[in-house]
């Protein structure tokens, strides 16, 4: 009886052997199976492209443009302030991006921009402004976002002023853009979900530019010291978007690309609250080029917003 307990003993643990062998061999297919379902594409799009269009749209939201017109100041002087700006809401057709213009994208994220500025006052009249976006969460995006001017007058007299600023940006937002969570509602090719999004996206658009903007200004003292400005500027946009979204049961890490060279315009007015205390307020206009398809030619669909900066010198 005990030879035969012994001999059982030894089958089962033959085969709890087996068992062992086989789900390791299954786990070591399934993740090299997994490991092989990621798709890496890059495309480089024309700047009319609408996914393009799309990538610039959101980029120009970000140019730190100078709501003023640099003037001179004391080196070693600091002023802090803080940029709130109004993000248009799009329609769905304006939407319609993805694939080449027939998906919509969920890019109505958020209805405002807002970062902080600081201003340090340099020798020979430069002046140095820094605004960092920390990766902190809110609306579903995590931007990350670094933008930095060099400015300097120009020209300065009795009323009338001219100045230059130098920009640029380093950076990028995360957020569900191609794959949100109503795709998913939908089986994966049918029309409500032509790319077949099985998941939420966590892709990446990365926002970089550089710009150059002259601007001039005339204080009314009868107004308080009211300061209308205007200013043109040209910006070169280097964008990106680094898909991450689970489509077709694969991993889709896609990369498109685009290069493109914007002009913009704006226009406001400055006002001193206190002799510490400024508030400025504009209009931001910059045209955007896009060939939204069955249309075979490219139209203006451009940015505009309002942008407001409050700002407080600290010494």
């Amino acid at each position: 009886m005990n030879f035969l307990l012994i001999n059982f003993y030894l089958l089962l643990s033959h085969y709890r052997c087996l068992i062992c062998i086989a789900s390791l061999f299954i786990i070591f297919s399934s993740s090299q199976t997994l490991a092989q379902e990621v798709i890496r594409n890059t495309e480089f799009l024309e700047s009319n492209r609408p996914e393009a269009w799309a990538m610039n749209y959101y980029t120009t939201a970000t140019l730190l443009s100078g709501l003023s017109v640099p003037r001179s100041r004391k080196f070693g002087s600091i002023e802090v302030g803080f940029e709130l700006d109004w993000l248009p809401q799009l329609s769905t057709e304006e939407r319609r991006v993805g694939l080449s213009g027939t998906k919509v994208e969920d890019l109505n994220k958020s209805p405002i921009f807002a970062r902080p500025r600081v201003t340090i006052g340099l020798p020979w009249q430069f002046a140095l402004t820094l605004s960092y976006v920390p990766p902190i969460k809110i609306f579903g995006l995590k931007p990350n976002l670094f933008a930095f001017a060099l400015e300097r007058p120009l020209y300065e007299h009795d009323s009338w002023r001219i100045g230059m600023r130098l920009y640029g940006q380093i950076g990028n937002v995360v957020g569900a853009f191609t794959c949100s969570g109503d795709d998913m509602n939908f089986e994966p090719g049918s029309p409500e979900n032509p790319a077949g999004c099985e998941g939420k996206s966590a892709d990446k658009a990365i926002q970089n530019y550089a710009g150059f903007e002259l601007s001039g200004a005339y204080r009314i003292e009868k107004l308080g010291g009211l300061t209308p400005y205007i200013a043109v500027a040209g910006n070169f946009l280097d964008t990106q978007v680094n898909v991450n979204a689970p489509t077709f049961g694969v991993i889709n890490k896609n990369r498109i690309k685009a290069e493109t060279w914007t002009f913009s315009m704006s226009a406001g007015f400055a006002y001193p609250l206190t002799d510490k205390l400024m508030f400025s307020v504009g209009m931001f206009y910059s045209p955007l080029w896009i060939t939204r398809p069955p249309a075979t030619s490219s139209e203006n669909d451009p940015f505009i917003n309002v942008r407001s900066l409050l700002t407080y010198q600290l010494r």
